[in-house]
């Protein structure tokens, strides 16, 4: 029998019409199991064989660690929210890809987000919305071509505030979290146009919100906030603000401060 390793096509077609001998079984086992060694993945029931011993094709829990096959890839797409696939973690490979930069895992049941993610140099969209994420690590920060980060709907407690050092940084979108609070580094981030912070648990806003100089829209609704900083009102590019549903019980007439503003939602 011909060895199968490292090509699972080749494999498919081999144990599809290989002979039910005991010696042959044995041998396409074993090379199941150093092919398994390629992939990012302890799930238990990657091999699975039915009552006449044939080999069941598995479900990966992940998916081969072989994205360095794809030099000049510029997008990968491994979800869509609400449509991804159960990956739990980012093959490893993929952080080798130094061209990419659009990087979707949305609905990928991800749990963590390593610190290799700053190896993506020239990543621009980064999207992980629907996830299981309960932090994001601090090297996001090294990624100076970021322009938008989508995090919505995760179980995150907070923001790193080393997204401050974003200089391209356009849109932070994190509906749906639970985060209780912002950092004063993150009203700092430079370029901040959209920032998304809707259904979380923030209470305050930093004394220093007005130094985002060029945010145009601001998702606050659905928090506990009970009370604006003056420097918001200092936002003159700011078009767009949502305060639907906090606890506030006034809004300052510096609101009218507001040269560029559309609409606020107060309730």
């Amino acid at each position: 029998m011909e060895s199968v390793e490292g090509d699972p096509d080749a494999e498919d077609d081999a144990k599809s019409s290989g002979s039910s001998s005991g010696s042959e079984k044995t041998e396409g086992k074993d090379a199941e199991l150093e092919e398994i060694k390629d992939l990012d993945s302890d799930d238990e029931d990657s091999e699975l064989y039915d009552e006449e011993g044939q080999l069941v094709k598995r479900q990966y829990s992940t998916i081969p660690n072989r994205f360095t096959k794809f030099p000049n890839l510029t997008e990968l797409h491994l979800g869509y929210y609400g449509k991804g696939n159960p990956l739990k973690t980012i093959p490893r490979s993929v952080y080798q890809l130094q061209y990419l930069r659009k990087l979707d895992a949305s609905s990928c049941r991800l749990t963590e987000l390593p610190l290799e993610i700053n190896l993506l140099e020239n990543l621009e969209e980064l999207w992980l919305s629907g996830n299981f994420l309960t932090s994001l690590p601090r090297s996001l920060g090294d990624l100076k071509r970021l322009k938008s980060l989508w995090v919505n709907y995760n179980q995150l407690n907070g923001i790193p505030a080393t997204l401050e050092f974003c200089e391209s940084l356009e849109g932070l979108y994190a509906h749906g979290n639970r985060i209780e609070f912002l950092s004063t580094a993150l009203c700092r981030v430079p370029r901040l146009k959209y920032m998304g912070m809707g259904r979380n648990r923030i209470k305050f806003l930093p004394k220093n919100f007005g130094e985002l100089k060029e945010l145009k829209e601001a998702w606050l609704n659905d928090n506990h906030i009970r009370e604006i900083p003056e420097s918001l009102f200092e936002l003159e590019s700011l078009k767009t603000l949502w305060l639907s549903n906090n606890q506030l019980t006034k809004l300052d007439k510096k609101v009218g401060n507001l040269t560029a503003f559309i609409r606020t939602i107060p309730q």
